[in-house]
């Protein structure tokens, strides 16, 4: 048993990999989600590939490979395969296809805690969506229609999923506070998975998701004790979620269509 495996409660990195899967269904209802032993595919149908993903890691993952890329093939939105574990041997047959390796994503985790509440943080309602939408598309060059997968309206109405904040109205002529970052939230039995953590444009570098993060992991362990918070990072956010407390779990190798990674 290795350490990630042991710090998010886990038996083993397969479990990990696969319950950080299942945590894409609540996002998946406008497109497809499936599993398998040593795969998932997790299709929210939005044009970012970020939101289309697939995860080979055990298995035969030469098939594997295989049918995952005809799945995200026939679906026919920009998307990602990652390959991790036993599925890094698969990369030949996402080459043969013309795909790339677009480089890779930090598996993080970071064990819920209690800690004293943060003045700005907050559960967003339904009413707050459009601010997280507006939030997402600005900080990350996204498409209205990505930005409203993460932060649709239902997720404020569905069960295991939560959009938290940090808000501060230090710039507010009105002195009305504003939401400075934001993040999703998502159950997924033994974990809890972070998506879409961005901050305001004009703001970073404040310490807005540094504070985030840290009350995401406070409200955690209030509602579930000290489970583990996983998310995907790039190498160059990394240390942002490591400065919080973080940790890496292992490293998932990324592969697409150029012309799917240009567009994005």
């Amino acid at each position: 048993m290795d350490a990630a495996s042991i710090a998010t409660g886990l038996a083993s990195s397969p479990q990990l990999r696969r319950a950080y899967g299942a945590s894409m269904r609540p996002l998946t209802s406008g497109g497809h989600w499936s599993e398998g032993d040593g795969w998932w595919i997790g299709i929210t149908a939005a044009p970012d590939p970020d939101y289309n993903l697939a995860l080979v890691h055990g298995g035969d993952v030469t098939a594997h490979a295989h049918h995952v890329y005809e799945t995200l093939t026939e679906a026919g939105h920009p998307s990602i395969v990652l390959l991790a574990g036993d599925g890094l041997g698969a990369a030949q047959v996402l080459a043969d296809h013309g795909w790339v390796c677009a480089g890779s994503l930090d598996l993080t985790y970071l064990v819920a805690h209690d800690a004293p509440i943060d003045p700005g943080f907050r559960v967003l309602d339904e009413d707050g969506m459009v601010h997280a939408r507006e939030l997402a598309a600005a900080t990350f060059g996204i498409a209205p229609g990505t930005a409203a997968v993460a932060y649709a309206d239902v997720v404020a109405r569905t069960t295991g999923v939560e959009v938290i904040g940090i808000f501060d109205d230090a710039d507010a002529d009105d002195g009305a506070a504003a939401l400075q970052s934001c993040t999703l939230l998502v159950d997924s039995g033994p974990i809890r998975t972070v998506w879409s953590l961005g901050t305001r444009t004009g703001r970073q570098r404040r310490g807005y998701a540094n504070r985030l993060i840290r009350a995401g992991a406070a409200h955690t362990h209030t509602q579930r004790g000290p489970v583990a918070m996983c998310g995907l990072t790039r190498p160059r956010v990394t240390p942002l979620y490591l400065a919080a407390g973080a940790r890496v779990a292992e490293t998932w190798q990324m592969w697409s269509r150029p012309r799917w990674l240009l567009g994005s």
